[in-house]
């Protein structure tokens, strides 16, 4: 539906228009942790880990499934972006650029009627004038946007029209010689068609509207401000429609912004995921005792970088490999993670928040296409309710790691602790008679098995001994 594009009057200036356990993988032991010994086939060093439980592999089916939900969004984002592109609009209507000029007040029709299709002929919006006085509406509306919008819908079904109507009292107005009529006092509005805000953006029309509201103040009349307004706004399509070569590459980046932050968020991801499933595919895993020490590998060499990431290089015969592990278990690593966790994600909770507001904004407003309010409404509170719980999650992860890094136990193995051995005193039913020895105990011990096993005797006769 069309929308005010703001106007002016006399009388003032212008105005604008789940969460669950998971299992703990870490560099380092933890308590109730177990070890495991990532192996693989293909010549590479072995790697041990502490865990809860087996880890996994990574999957084909979670690599499709972030691979194919990161190509949603970048198609998602790419459909935006250029659908934001400012562009030529292909006419829905029949008719031309007119003046309706039902007072006599545009003088230099000619010129604003020249202007009017020059500016038609640049951007595909249909420019149409309408000149009333104010005794027309003032008593069916309650003011001239609300008179003007009806103007629109009734005399146009497309979204491409842009509608000025310009009105002055009858009290007051006077007819000059050259039969123009003039007012000191004035009202004016204009309407934009849904179709035109990719040109016609909130900027622009103000920029448009404040040189026709500077006109019509300096007392030039409707024809001169008009005039003076279609100029700034040929000057201003032209600008958007064929911008300069470095205007183009700067309104690229910018309209390219949440595609971009897509794009640094999946491409990077998908390449990790695909690296390491491409990796466990020669990977197999064993538990091992705690105890047991891995041996020491010719060519292999590990370091913490400085935000806290074990980095493992490994350069053998044919093969060379460099990896860095971020271990939660590292307080250094734990903040880097912290840290990149807000960078990457407070951005997509904003979004969330921004198209909430928006769809409450415009149910609320009446106006407009009330599914879409709805649609952007859930669609708002689905993305700020994952952005937030991931968000949540990594933060939640990286603090407990940082804990469990301060405890002095995720530096070695536990050690088995075993009771004091302390004599026992022997006591006796009677303890006035003195304890002897037993003799027996002092005698040779002599196995029971010959005097029970009777194969045993018939072997040993037999010379078996």
């Amino acid at each position: 539906m069309p929308h005010s594009g703001g106007g002016g009057s006399s009388g003032g200036g212008f105005h604008s228009g789940s969460s669950g356990s998971s299992n703990h993988v870490s560099s380092h032991y933890f308590p109730g942790a177990r070890r495991y010994r990532k192996y693989y086939t293909d010549g590479r060093p072995d790697e041990y880990v502490y865990a809860n439980s087996k880890p996994s592999k990574t999957s084909l089916s979670s690599l499709i499934v972030i691979t194919v939900m990161g190509l949603i969004f970048i198609l998602a984002a790419g459909f935006a972006v250029y659908s934001d592109k400012p562009r030529f609009l292909v006419p829905k209507y029949s008719d031309d650029p007119a003046i309706h000029d039902l007072i006599g007040a545009i003088e230099d029709r000619e010129e604003l009627l020249e202007l009017m299709k020059a500016y038609n002929k640049t951007t595909g919006i249909c420019p149409v004038i309408y000149t009333v006085f104010d005794e027309e509406w003032n008593r069916d509306y309650e003011n001239l946007e609300k008179y003007a919008y009806d103007k629109y819908v009734s005399n146009f079904s497309d979204e491409q029209h842009y509608l000025i109507v310009y009105s002055v009292p009858v009290k007051g107005a006077e007819v000059g010689p050259d039969g123009i009529l003039t007012s000191s006092e004035f009202k004016w509005e204009s309407m934009l068609g849904d179709e035109t805000d990719l040109i016609l953006t909130e900027s622009v029309s103000n920029k448009i509207g404040k040189a026709i509201q500077n006109d019509l103040k300096a007392g030039k009349g409707p024809g001169k401000a008009f005039v003076s307004g279609f100029k700034v706004a040929i000057t201003l399509a032209e600008n958007k429609l064929n911008p300069s070569p470095a205007r183009a590459v700067v309104n690229l980046v910018s309209g390219s912004v949440p595609l971009l932050l897509i794009l640094a968020i999946f491409i990077p991801l998908i390449i990790l995921m695909f690296k390491s499933y491409k990796k466990d595919l020669a990977m197999n895993i064993e538990e091992v005792a705690l105890d047991v020490e891995p041996s020491e590998v010719p060519g292999l060499k590990t370091f913490t970088n400085a935000n806290g990431g074990k980095v493992t290089i490994y350069q053998g015969q044919g093969f060379s490999s460099k990896s860095v592990d971020y271990s939660a278990s590292n307080p250094a690593s734990a903040k880097f993670v912290s840290v990149i966790s807000l960078v990457m994600l407070i951005p997509f909770v904003l979004v969330g928040i921004g198209v909430i507001v928006g769809g409450s904004v415009l149910l609320a407003s009446g106006a407009g296409d009330k599914a879409g309010g709805v649609f952007m409404l859930i669609f708002g509170v689905v993305w700020t309710f994952i952005s937030l719980a991931i968000l949540i999650s990594l933060l939640t992860t990286a603090s407990k790691a940082k804990k469990n890094a301060e405890n002095p136990l995720t530096a070695e193995y536990p050690k088995a602790e075993y009771p004091d051995m302390k004599p026992v005193t022997p006591t006796s039913a009677r303890p006035t008679e003195q304890t002897e020895f037993d003799p027996q105990f002092f005698g040779s011990a002599k196995s029971d098995y010959e005097a029970d096993d009777e194969d045993y005797k018939r072997m040993k006769r037999k010379g078996f001994e």
